[in-house]
């Protein structure tokens, strides 16, 4: 998966031992990867999302946006639409209620 966000801003995981002999190790990961995936709550959110995210990373114009997606571009980071776009849409309702 890779590095997300800041990699500066990491802290210690403890995992847990593999036998009773074994001492426990720190690992690091970064926050992002701590802080959980935010799914989005609607197909409509999710369509918004990947469009915002097209923009952002200039596969197409912002000028062809409208609505929702206009504003996600401009106040999420990639990695947060991202994880909007990124989330299946087969148990989601058409819009959120």
């Amino acid at each position: 998966m890779g590095w997300r966000g800041n990699p500066v801003r990491s802290i210690a995981v403890r995992t847990a031992p593999d036998t009773m002999e074994s001492k426990a190790s720190s690992t690091i990961r970064p926050m992002s990867d701590l802080e959980g995936i935010m799914p989005a709550k609607s197909k409509k959110q999710q369509k918004a999302a990947g469009a915002a995210l097209s923009a952002k990373r200039g596969e197409t114009k912002k000028s062809s946006l409208k609505g929702a997606s206009k504003e996600m571009v401009e106040s999420m980071s990639e990695a947060e639409l991202e994880d909007l776009a990124s989330t299946k849409r087969k148990n989601l309702p058409e819009t959120k209620k």
